[in-house]
């Protein structure tokens, strides 16, 4: 299963005040592309709470996530860049620039989610350079595994 990502699962820039704004501005672009409920915003909050920061897995980037029974719809991911980074209290990996809410439909699409992004970001550099993009379409390349050139 290859990460097929789209525009309308991006947004740049975004302001949020603290890590459950921006984790439930993740959610929310979940929740109106039809991945997930609405129950499913306030889920991937409360796990962070439950279980800390874990989901901030490497410097700058969180993977937002609840279970599958919290109102997942369908597979998918959405991502947001933060117009200024935030702490989400993991000493090893704050602050955050990047989040990229997921929702797996099942165990294995969940873990073929992860495998897919974790083979996008062996490249450390790939989370700052999504970070300080201004082009939608460069991070659909960058997921979609297009090659996309700095000159262009």
């Amino acid at each position: 299963m290859d990460i097929i990502l789209d525009e309308n699962n991006i947004e740049l820039k975004v302001r949020a005040k603290d890590w459950r704004e921006a984790v439930k501005k993740s959610g929310a672009i979940l929740a109106r592309n039809g991945y997930v409920e609405e129950r499913y915003i306030n889920a991937m909050v409360e796990t962070v709470k439950e279980l800390g920061p874990y989901i901030v897995v490497a410097p700058g980037l969180a993977l937002p996530h609840a279970k599958r029974s919290d109102g997942v719809i369908k597979s998918g991911i959405s991502i947001i860049t933060l117009d200024e980074p935030i702490e989400f209290g993991n000493s090893a990996n704050d602050p955050v620039y990047v989040l990229i809410g997921l929702s797996g439909s099942n165990d294995q699409a969940h873990l073929q989610i992860l495998q897919a992004i974790a083979s996008v970001f062996e490249d450390e550099k790939l989370v700052y350079k999504i970070a300080e993009s201004n082009c939608k379409k460069e991070i659909v390349a960058i997921f979609n595994g297009i090659e996309v050139r700095d000159d262009a």
